[in-house]
């Protein structure tokens, strides 16, 4: 697929790029530093069809980096024909601007399309969005059944959000029957991916004493933790996860609160050391457009 002369020149003056390595599963916060989306690099790939290339192109459309202005329709030609080869990261963000209707009209069935197409090639994104349809009842009846075997599938293919979705079903008894201990340990399979939400829950676990008596030191010590996790599109969550820090940090006594530091030490040692020898994937807080 040959670029159009306009992609040229604008991709060419793009001033920064984007980190895009092949294992994450769609498109992501524009960041300098990435060979991988380097005009300069991309447009002889491009030649060679490949479809790394393509996606990036498109990212950089749909992030108007280099361009007048973000084009959706411009990116959705580029996704295109990455996914006609075959590519589900490509698949996965045709998948985004049909649910968000970003440059198209709305549609949550068409989603669940480019998702199925992209699980059925092993994303484990792609398979917690599904989840999440399922879960929502967006474009499919509503079944938490369904969502629940669909969260699993992706958190066994290592998907931390999956894994999160997974603890919270079995907290709440959806999609199976209830279980604290089952969440707890989904949640911490998800905290040692860098899941906020996780580390949240968890807090909130043990601040109630859900599931086992409580432990006020080591929920702050979670929700302490979840603080350095969330992201920038995560601002509600992480305005209301800061509350519940300083309102549990009033009720504990300082020998509670030296405790309590102590196992945010440990505990953001043992996330950090399990994340570096298991990447994190990009997760869908991070790819929305």
């Amino acid at each position: 697929m040959n670029p159009r002369p306009l992609v040229l020149a604008a991709v060419l003056c793009a001033a920064v790029a984007a980190r895009a390595q092949q294992q994450e599963p769609t498109f992501t916060e524009i960041t300098p530093g990435s060979d991988l989306t380097d005009p300069e690099k991309l447009i002889p790939l491009l030649g060679q069809g490949d479809v790394r290339a393509m996606n990036n192109i498109g990212l950089l459309w749909a992030r108007g980096v280099g361009v007048p202005a973000p084009d959706y329709a411009e990116a959705l030609r580029w996704w295109k024909e990455a996914a006609r080869r075959g590519y589900p990261v490509s698949m996965n963000n045709i998948g985004l601007l049909y649910a968000h209707g970003d440059g198209v009209p709305q549609d949550y069935k068409e989603a669940l399309k480019w998702w199925q197409m992209a699980a059925e090639r092993n994303s484990a994104w792609a398979m917690n969005s599904i989840g999440d349809l399922y879960e929502n009842g967006l474009g499919v009846a509503q079944s938490y059944s369904e969502a629940f075997d669909w969260y699993r599938r992706a958190a066994d293919a290592g998907d931390g959000l999956a894994m999160y979705n997974l603890g919270n079903l079995y907290e709440q008894g959806r999609g199976a029957e209830q279980s604290f201990k089952a969440a707890y340990d989904w949640y911490n399979r998800s905290a040692d991916k860098g899941i906020a939400c996780a580390m949240h829950n968890l807090g909130r676990m043990f601040a109630e004493g859900r599931g086992f008596p409580a432990d006020k030191a080591e929920g702050h010590a979670w929700l302490t933790l979840a603080s350095r996790y969330y992201t920038a599109e995560d601002r509600e969550e992480a305005h209301a996860n800061a509350k519940e820090v300083e309102t549990l940090r009033s009720a504990l006594s300082e020998l509670e609160l030296a405790r309590s530091a102590e196992m945010t030490k440990n505990l953001g040692e043992r996330i950090e050391q399990r994340r570096q020898a298991q990447p994190l994937k990009v997760g869908p807080g991070e790819s929305e457009t």
